[in-house]
């Protein structure tokens, strides 16, 4: 057997006991029969030519399984009769030429089957990809989600786990049906018990291993979270951009024992995988042995006895060992099915978490978008609460944000900000309360329509590998407005950076696709995001604390640029420093979830309250060295 120690029962990343882990509310379980119907429609709809190749190679793997039966028992029987050689030599040359059919049948089908089935996994891994790409934002920050994401990309990993496995098990059972149905006309012709102890002993072999495939899947599903860290974990160590702070900070150690302890937790549950595998394995061959003896002993005593000639021996002989082997097959694929049927279960959850999408009511469908002409947005009573989070981010907001206005939202970390932003984006749905666009629920909308009213600048500027135009515009090279790309670069300051460029916007980004990418400093992937929300061109502006890494005058001079070529557009500045809210219409200071000030930064100062203090401990920074007027 192998070796576990004791390290690997305990997860050095903090492991959550089993009534701490979440659980998965969208959870379904579906039937075998109902996961191969969805397995199979998608896959004859993906590679339509399958409709032609698994019957030909069905009839193909049964002719192939018996043919030579029957072809030694004619060959014995016509040399046990004395027939003529000629007639010997017809036998086995028809024999020989079917043969040769058959296998051919059986190559061409095979080698015309792999790769379609590979071709319909694409079509599977697609689905999930898009699942991912549309599916609702506040889906990809819940764990309980991301478990079920990778759980789904393991259904679609291999050729042999659950979406393409259940594709090329359901092949193997059709054939080793086709095959069994034949042997048991066959062997039942010798005796219906010989047929019945065989299955006894194929039943016994199918119960042991559905039950180790049943324990294995467990061991693996409890593994899943443990990938995503190991994988976190080595990519952190392999990324030169984390290598600064490793070095320095004397990292390299403590991050090789966490990453030797997910090792040595993994390696442990593997072990107890092939540990299971191995007992399983004992006890089949045991069953295997017994199962000959039986047979054999009853086919050589009807031999002796006179009952059954040579001929009829060799046939029976070769149909109980073909029948040995496809009911193995049998049960084998049978518990791949079941196996891979958990792991559908696992895709289809996935695939099937809920969307908004549109959300129309009896009232008829909201105005279209983009025929507005005006914008207002109104927050009623709105409160937000995290999945498994005992405490709200957000209570009980009321707010409005009119059309053209610029809005500061100001607050220490944690104030609930970046949670006020998203639901506006439409990012979040709130737990409770409404957010009115024009007096209509945003939620009646479409919400990629919705997507497109904002051009939001985040804090983590997330470039891409593609190239500095696409970055930019975020649409492919056909889409892209190459001029306008330009200009957008030089109004967010990059004319400097742009001018060095031999190939300007063209350049690649990144060394991830092109080997002659370059990368951005901070400053310069902060004013390429202000490229991007220039390009976009979109009625509402979003600023959520991108200067956070620019000292707080770099910071107000440039948002003075930028609120300048936005213009009369709406535009929402949120920072923890206050550099945005002298040329704001309105300044919303939130503290805890909830709005703890809200008027304009005149009058705040009057009310001699938290804003006005704050801004006093901050103006300092907002003046030129020696003497300039305050930002």
């Amino acid at each position: 057997m192998f070796k576990t120690t004791v390290q690997n029962k305990k997860d050095p990343i903090k492991k959550k006991t089993k009534e701490e882990e979440p659980k998965d509310p969208n959870y379904r379980e579906y039937s075998l029969f109902s996961n191969m119907l969805y397995i199979i429609k998608g896959m004859f709809g993906a590679q339509k030519p399958l409709l032609f190749f698994i019957p030909l190679g069905i009839a193909a793997e049964v002719a192939n399984t018996y043919l030579p039966s029957f072809a030694l028992r004619a060959v014995i029987s016509d040399i046990s009769n004395g027939v003529q050689t000629e007639r010997l030599l017809h036998t086995a040359l028809l024999f020989a030429f079917m043969m040769l059919a058959a296998g051919a049948a059986q190559r061409l089908a095979d080698a015309n089957l792999w790769w379609r089935w590979i071709g319909a996994r694409m079509n599977f891994i697609m689905m999930r990809i898009r699942k991912v790409l549309y599916m609702d934002y506040e889906h990809l920050e819940s764990p309980v989600v991301m478990k079920a994401q990778g759980k789904a990309q393991y259904a679609t990993d291999g050729n042999n786990n659950g979406v393409e496995g259940m594709m090329r098990s359901s092949y193997e059972v059709m054939k080793v049906f086709a095959s069994s149905f034949t042997a048991v006309l066959i062997i039942g012709q010798l005796s219906p018990w010989i047929v019945l102890v065989i299955f006894v002993f194929g039943a016994l072999y199918f119960l042991s291993m559905d039950r180790t495939k049943r324990k294995d899947k467990k061991i693996w599903d409890e593994c899943s979270p443990y990938w995503h860290k190991q994988w976190y974990m080595l990519n952190t160590m392999t990324d030169f951009t984390y290598g600064k702070d490793i070095r320095l900070f004397s990292m390299g150690g403590w991050l090789l024992r966490k990453y030797a302890g997910l090792q040595d937790y993994l390696h442990g549950r593997m072990c107890e995988s092939k540990n299971r595998w191995m007992g399983h394995t004992i006890f089949s061959n045991i069953l295997g042995l017994v199962n000959l003896a039986v047979v054999y002993g009853y086919l050589i005593s009807r031999v002796l006895s006179g009952e059954i000639s040579i001929a009829d021996f060799s046939l029976y002989l070769g149909a109980i060992a073909s029948f040995n082997n496809v009911l193995q097959q049998v049960f084998n694929n049978v518990t791949d099915l079941r196996q891979q049927s958990r792991q559908i279960n696992d895709f289809r959850t996935f695939l099937e978490y809920p969307e908004r999408g549109t959300f129309q009511d009896a009232q008829g469908a909201p105005p279209p978008l983009k025929e507005m002409d005006r914008y207002e947005f109104t927050f009623e009573n709105v409160s937000f609460r995290y999945d498994e989070a005992s405490d709200y981010a957000l209570k009980d907001l009321n707010l409005t944000l009119a059309a053209g206005e610029h809005l500061a939202v100001v607050g220490l970390n944690g104030a609930g900000k970046s949670t006020f932003i998203k639901l506006l984006c439409g990012l979040y749905v709130p737990t409770s309360g409404r957010i009115l666009l024009n007096g209509v629920d945003i939620r009646r909308y479409d919400k990629r329509e919705y997507y497109e009213l904002f051009a939001p600048v985040f804090q983590n500027v997330e470039l891409f590998a593609f190239s500095m135009s696409e970055n930019v515009s975020m649409r492919g090279s056909g889409e892209t407005d190459t001029d306008r790309t330009i200009s957008c670069l030089r109004d967010a300051g990059l004319s400097e950076k742009l001018d060095t460029l031999p190939k300007g916007v063209e350049t690649q980004l990144l060394k991830v696709l092109h080997d002659d990418g370059i990368d951005l400093s901070g400053g310069e992937r902060q004013k390429l995001a202000f490229a991007r929300a220039l390009y976009k061109n979109s009625p509402i502006v979003i600023l959520d604390e991108p200067t956070s890494a620019l000292d707080a005058l770099a910071e107000y001079r440039m948002y003075m640029d930028f609120d300048r070529l936005i213009g009369k557009k709406s535009a929402v500045y949120i920072s923890h420093r206050l550099s945005s809210t002298r040329f704001c219409d309105h300044v919303a200071l939130f503290e805890e979830g909830t709005i703890k000030e809200y008027g304009t930064h005149e009058s705040l100062m009057e009310k001699g309250g938290a804003y006005c203090e704050m801004f006093n401990v901050q103006a300092q920074y907002y003046r030129e060295e020696g003497g300039a007027d305050e930002a």
